[in-house]
Parts: structure tokens; sequence; C-alpha cells
């Protein structure tokens, strides 16, 4: 079964802006091998001297089948590669169904 995910994933925890740029390639190789780096967008981002690597869905969610195996593993993929960059850095990673959200919003459900 495939469902519309809404994905946010942050890395924080970063030293500079040049390990957030190091971790940003990172995260981009693991969403390109999954095939969803058309759908979700990096940006880099500093706040109060934390760097940060944010990654969001746009305006339409991603198609993905076996959601249930394919989260758990997405997720380790990230850390595993952003260790690699920045031993120290925290991974975020919230995915929602887009439909069952909306159907929470209009109180079908």
């Amino acid at each position: 079964m495939s469902v519309n995910l809404r994905i946010e994933l942050d890395v924080r925890g970063l030293v500079s802006r040049e390990q957030a740029e190091e971790v940003r390639s990172a995260v981009h190789e693991v969403i390109r091998d999954e095939r969803i780096d058309n759908e979700v967008t990096l940006s880099l981002r500093e706040h109060d001297g934390e760097h940060m690597v944010l990654g969001r869905t746009g305006h339409y969610p991603v198609i993905i089948s076996g959601v249930r195996h394919w989260e758990p593993e997405f997720k380790r993929g990230l850390e595993v590669a952003v260790r690699e960059v920045a031993p120290e850095a925290y991974v975020r990673l919230f995915c929602v169904d887009v439909d069952l959200e909306r159907a929470i919003e209009a109180g079908t459900i």
C-alpha cells in the first residue's frame, strides 16, 4: 500500500556553516538514493549561532510504498550519513500521512 507523506527532517547540533554544508551533501545523497530528491528541498539555517540542515517536502507529498518499513530504514540511513560528518549532530525525522491528516481535520475519522 502506498502512502502520501509530508516529510520534515532537521539536523541540529552542527558547529559551523562548513559542517552544515557537508551534512547537507550527505543528506542529499540519502534522499537521492531514495529517489525523493525532487520532492524534498534541503536548506541551511543558522539561529543563535546554531547551524542546522532542514529538509521539507513542497506542496505535494511523496508517495511511499511500504512506509512501515521504509521510514525506519530511511531514518537509519540519514543518521549513518550524518554521523560520518558530524557525530554529535541530532537527526529528527517527521513523516505525516497527508490523507490521514486531512481526514482528521475534516472530521471524517
